[in-house]
C-alpha cells in the first residue's frame, strides 16, 4: 500500500512539473528585417489588449520568421542554485520537400525518403549565449531534445523519425558563443507548421517557419 501511495505521489510530481512546462518563456524580437520599413507604432492601450491575448512566442502568436528571439532562461549548478541567463534564437532559412531531401542526402546519403503524404522539413538555426550571472555554467541546446514541430491543424510531431544533419543543431557552450546548425522534421504535404523550442520544467516558444 505505501509503495502504491508513493508512486502515486510521483506520478503527480511528473504530470505538475509537465505541466509547469507549458507556459511561454519571456521573449523579445530583434527586428531582422533590413528593408527599410518601419513598424507603425502600437497604441498603449492595444498593445496592453494584445499583451493579454496573446504572449509573444505563443502558438497564436509565434515569433516571426527570421526575426531573432532573445529569451530569458535559467541555469542551474550541482547544488540547485539558479542563475538568470539570456539567449539569441533565430530560425535563418526553412527548407521543404524535395528540396530539404536532397540536401539530406547529401549530408548523409542514408537519409531515407519522406513517409507517404509527408515531407521532409529542414531548419537552419542560429543561437548565441547573450549573458549569464555565471561565467562556470555552460548551456546545452539540441535539435532533437528541445525541439518539435507542429502543424497548423494542431499536430505535434512525435520527432520519432528525423534526418541526420550536417552541421547538427546539438550544442553546449559558455557565454559569448555562437553556433548554427539544421534541424530536420517531417510534416504533412503542404502544411504550414511551426517550430517549438522547449524545456522539460522551462516553458516553450514558438516560431513561424514561413
Amino acid at each position: 500500500m505505501k509503495k502504491m501511495s508513493l508512486f502515486i505521489v510521483l506520478l503527480s510530481v511528473v504530470f505538475a512539473l509537465a505541466a509547469c512546462g507549458q507556459g511561454t518563456k519571456d521573449v523579445s524580437v530583434k527586428d531582422n528585417d533590413t528593408s527599410g520599413k518601419k513598424e507603425q507604432p502600437v497604441k498603449k492601450e492595444e498593445k496592453k489588449q494584445e499583451q493579454v491575448e496573446s504572449k509573444l512566442g505563443s502558438r497564436s502568436n509565434p515569433v516571426p520568421y527570421q526575426q531573432t528571439a532573445t529569451i530569458d532562461d535559467e541555469l542551474y549548478n550541482d547544488a540547485g542554485d539558479s542563475f538568470p541567463m539570456k539567449f539569441d534564437l533565430t530560425v535563418e532559412e526553412v527548407i521543404r520537400g524535395d528540396a530539404a531531401y536532397n540536401k539530406l542526402k547529401a549530408m548523409n546519403e542514408f537519409n531515407e525518403q519522406a513517409p507517404e503524404g509527408y515531407e521532409w522539413v529542414l531548419v537552419k538555426t542560429k543561437v548565441k549565449f547573450l549573458e549569464s550571472k555565471s561565467q562556470d555554467l555552460s548551456f546545452t541546446i539540441d535539435g532533437i531534445m528541445n525541439f518539435k514541430m507542429v502543424s497548423e491543424s494542431g499536430d505535434i510531431y512525435s520527432g520519432d523519425i528525423y534526418g541526420t544533419t550536417e552541421p547538427e543543431f546539438s550544442f553546449e557552450m559558455y557565454v559569448g558563443n555562437e553556433k548554427e546548425g539544421y534541424i530536420s522534421g517531417l510534416v504533412k504535404k503542404g502544411e504550414k507548421a511551426q517550430l517549438r523550442y522547449e524545456e522539460l520544467i522551462g516553458g516553450q516558444v514558438f516560431f513561424n517557419m514561413q
